[in-house]
C-alpha cells in the first residue's frame, strides 16, 4: 500500500525569503475546516463553537475561527467540538489551501502593489477574500506588520513570485530614498 505523507506546497520555492525590510515565509500545515451553519442553527452553532464570525472578523476561541464569505468561516487548528455536524456543514480543507505569513515594516507596501484596497483600515485582527493580482486570495491582518496569506495548493508558485517580485521593488525603492 502506497503511504502519502503531507508535503508543503511552498517547498522548492525557496522561502524565507527576505527583501528590505519584509520577509516571506509559509504557514505550517494546519488542519484547516470549512464550516457553514445549517438552517436555523447558528446559534447553536455559536454557542458550540464559542462564537462563529461575522463579515470580515477572526475569532480566536479553542479554533482559530476565520470569516471567509457569507455564512462561511474556516475553524484552523485541531479538536472541532464533537456533534458539531448537527449545527453546520463540514468540509477538510487542509489540502486545498497554502499559507504564507508576510511581515515587517514594509509587508503593507508590499502588499499595496498587489492588492486594491487599503489595508491600514483592516481592524487587527480581521479577514478579507480579494485578489492578489490575479489570485484569490484569503487575507488575515494579525497586526499592522504581519499578514497570513492563503491561496489555493496549486497557486503557491504564483503567490510567491509576485510577493518577490513586488518585496524587491519597495526594497530598491527604499534604497534609493
Amino acid at each position: 500500500m502506497i503511504e502519502l505523507s503531507a508535503s508543503d506546497p511552498f517547498a522548492g520555492l525557496h522561502l524565507p525569503l527576505v527583501h528590505g525590510a519584509a520577509r516571506l515565509d509559509s504557514v505550517p500545515p494546519v488542519r484547516i475546516t470549512a464550516i457553514a451553519p445549517l438552517p436555523g442553527q447558528t446559534e447553536a452553532l455559536a454557542s458550540a463553537l464559542g462564537g462563529f464570525p461575522a463579515p470580515g472578523e477572526v475569532l480566536d476561541t479553542t479554533l482559530r475561527l476565520v470569516w471567509v464569505g457569507r455564512g462561511q468561516a474556516f475553524a484552523f487548528g485541531e479538536g472541532l467540538p464533537e456533534g458539531l455536524e448537527r449545527h453546520a456543514a463540514l468540509s477538510d480543507q487542509s489540502d486545498g489551501w497554502a499559507g504564507a505569513q508576510l511581515e515587517g515594516a514594509d509587508a503593507q507596501a508590499v502588499l499595496a502593489r498587489l492588492v486594491a484596497m487599503d489595508l491600514r483600515a483592516l481592524a487587527v485582527p480581521s479577514s478579507v477574500r480579494t485578489l492578489l493580482g490575479h489570485l484569490p486570495l484569503l487575507l488575515v491582518k494579525q497586526s499592522e506588520t504581519a499578514f497570513d496569506l492563503w491561496t489555493y495548493r496549486s497557486m503557491a508558485g504564483s503567490l510567491s513570485h509576485e510577493l518577490d517580485r513586488a518585496m524587491r521593488m519597495v526594497a530598491a525603492r527604499r534604497a534609493l530614498a
